[in-house]
C-alpha cells in the first residue's frame, strides 16, 4: 500500500506531537506519511481536542510539530 507524504508546511493533526493517529514517519525527508486519507487519531493534548477522534487535516490551537517534521 502506498503512503501519501503530508505536507510539512501546514499544522494539520498529521504533523503534530499530540496525535494519536495512524501515520509513519520518515525522518530522511522530514516528514509524517499517511497510508489513508480518511485517517482518524485521538487527541492527545489537554489544549486542543484532548481525547477526541479528529481527521489528520483537523488544526487546532493547542498544535505543536513532531521533532521529526522538518518545517
Amino acid at each position: 500500500m502506498a503512503s501519501t507524504p503530508v505536507n510539512t508546511s501546514y499544522k494539520w493533526c498529521a504533523n503534530c506531537v499530540w496525535w494519536a493517529g495512524p501515520r509513519t514517519f520518515n525522518a530522511f525527508f522530514g516528514r509524517a506519511e499517511i497510508f489513508d486519507l480518511h485517517a482518524k487519531g485521538k487527541c492527545m493534548n489537554r489544549k486542543g481536542y484532548w481525547n477526541l477522534e479528529t481527521n489528520w487535516l483537523t488544526t487546532c490551537n493547542g498544535f505543536e510539530f513532531h521533532s521529526v517534521i522538518k518545517h
